[in-house]
Formats: C-alpha cells, structure tokens, sequence
C-alpha cells in the first residue's frame, strides 16, 4: 500500500470518528474546517501548522474572531449565507474582520493554521450559530479531530521513515 492511500485512509478514518460521534450525540460535530485540518496533520505532518498546538489554537483563533467579528459588527442576527439567503454587508464585513484578525492572532500565538481562516467563515457566514451554545459545540468538534488527528499525523511521520 502507497503512503498516500494510507493517509487518505487515516483522514477518512477520522473524519468518519468525529461523524460517528457527531450522529452519537446528535450534534453537528463534522465541520467544513475539519477536512482541512486533517489534511495538514496526515499528509503534510512535518509542517509546523499540522502540529496539535497549530491545529487546535489556529482553529479557535478562527472561531474566536468569527464571534467576536459577528458581535462587535452587529451581523450575529443577519441570516445565515446558504442557497436560500443572500449575503449580506453585515456578514461580508465580519468575515474580513474575522480573516485579518485570526492571521494576525495566530501569528502572535505561534498557531499559524490555515484551517483555522476555514473555521472563521464558518463562524461569520453563519453555518455555525453565534451562540455559547455554538462556541461549545465548534470547540469540541476542533478537540476532537486535533487529538484524533494528532494520532494519525504521528503514524504518518513513522510511515515516511
């Protein structure tokens, strides 16, 4: 088997843990942001962004300034962006906001993830709700797949020796 198909394996393999759970607990755990996550952590492992610290900071700087982006523009209450409502300023405001300052949080923690600009869309167009509820829910899915990851990212290291 190539080192590129076990990877694609462990990435699926996963992703379908966090679904299992997801469905277990019948909360919407399996978020856009996750795949790229695990694709740093078992395709790129040496990477210092693919690294737990990386994965779960960056991430949550991405939804930290999702949140704060929403509240201090007063977009939290604007309609969720999706095929059914339209974008609107409010929402395309928060997520500059939202972009700038994770790159800028990230790069003072030593977080640098890309993920983690994934995870501030999702926060501020609204496919994550801007609640404490929401927060919780998008902090535990990101716990998730960094310490489910991180495990298949240290098989990936041991694979490529």
């Amino acid at each position: 088997m190539t080192l590129d198909l076990i990877q694609a394996l462990l990435a699926a393999l996963v992703l379908g843990l966090v679904g299992a759970v997801s469905i277990a607990l019948g909360e919407p755990l399996l978020v856009p942001s996750l795949g790229a996550a695990i694709l740093l952590q078992v395709h790129l492992p040496d990477l210092p962004s693919a690294r737990a610290w990386n994965t779960v900071v960056g991430q949550l700087c991405g939804a930290a300034c999702g949140f704060a982006a929403l509240t201090a523009l007063g977009a939290a209450h604007d309609p969720s962006f999706s095929g059914v409502n339209p974008l609107t300023v409010g929402r395309v405001a928060a997520t500059m906001v939202a972009v700038a300052g994770t790159l800028l949080l990230q790069a003072l923690l030593g977080a640098i993830n890309p993920a983690g600009g994934a995870t501030a869309l999702i926060v501020t167009l609204g496919s994550e709700a801007a609640t404490l509820a929401g927060a919780l829910r998008l902090t535990g899915a990101v716990l998730l797949v960094t310490a489910l990851g991180e495990g298949a990212r240290r098989i990936s290291i041991r694979l490529r020796r």
